[in-house]
């Protein structure tokens, strides 16, 4: 079960499409981040129609509406992808993102902004395992 004072958990549930609540609901304006730097698994497709491999991205702040992101390459606008975040029970989640813009922020790192969408078809957790079988070690929401 999922903490309902957790603010986390209530965005990845407005996010999903999975509550009754609005964004006002949890935050106090449309456009309020809740600032939460971890790590978030990422794969996105390729301009060649395929999955990139998975990937570990720094979230920075994240809202309803999508999450901000650190990572050491680009972005490009407009791709989409998925993220694999992790509710403070444990139990992973995956969301389907767009990428809308992306900076060069200095020191080989780059800022991107994602808005969430529907999980695009054929995305998976699978598409997050390693050729091991494991995860990233996420805590997002732990």
């Amino acid at each position: 079960m999922t903490d309902p004072n957790n603010p986390i958990d209530a965005i990845i549930d407005i996010a999903r499409g999975a509550s009754d609540l609005e964004p006002t609901d949890v935050e106090q304006r449309n456009t309020r981040r809740v600032d939460h730097v971890s790590p978030v698994g990422f794969v996105q497709w390729t301009p060649t129609g395929g999955k990139s491999i998975p990937t570990v991205v720094s979230c920075k702040n994240i809202s309803s509406s999508g999450m901000c992101v650190i990572s050491r390459f680009m972005l490009h606008v407009g791709h989409e992808g998925a993220v694999l975040m992790r509710r403070s029970n444990g139990e992973e989640v995956l969301l389907g993102v767009r990428v809308v813009h992306c900076s060069y922020v200095g020191d080989m790192k780059h800022e991107s902004g994602l808005t969430f969408i529907e999980v695009p078809e054929n995305f998976s957790i699978e598409d997050f395992r390693d050729e091991h079988g494991n995860m990233p070690q996420l805590q997002i929401a732990a």
